[in-house]
């Protein structure tokens, strides 16, 4: 019984809220994580979600954030989890 409880506390799981919102002057959507660190720009909102995901597993592989399941939190008007 104490093997599992020590196992529930070794599963991680990273939680990254993204911002998500529409600039005018640019004409595109814009997607900003500071905890990532991460900011993107795309003409779609689906490209843009696309391309936080992708780029999001780059940037932790490379800052050598060890491999758990990561979920993305992007926020609009309502928030939408995203597991990559």
């Amino acid at each position: 019984m104490t093997k599992k409880i020590k196992n529930l506390y070794n599963i991680r799981m990273d939680n990254y809220d993204v911002k998500l919102f529409w600039d005018d002057e640019a004409n595109a959507w814009v997607a900003v994580c500071d905890e990532i660190p991460l900011t993107l720009h795309a003409e779609t909102i689906e490209l843009l979600i696309e391309d936080v995901k992708e780029t999001t597993l780059e940037i932790l592989e490379l800052n050598k954030v060890p491999p758990s399941e990561k979920v993305l939190n992007f926020q609009i008007n309502e928030i939408l989890t995203v597991a990559i």
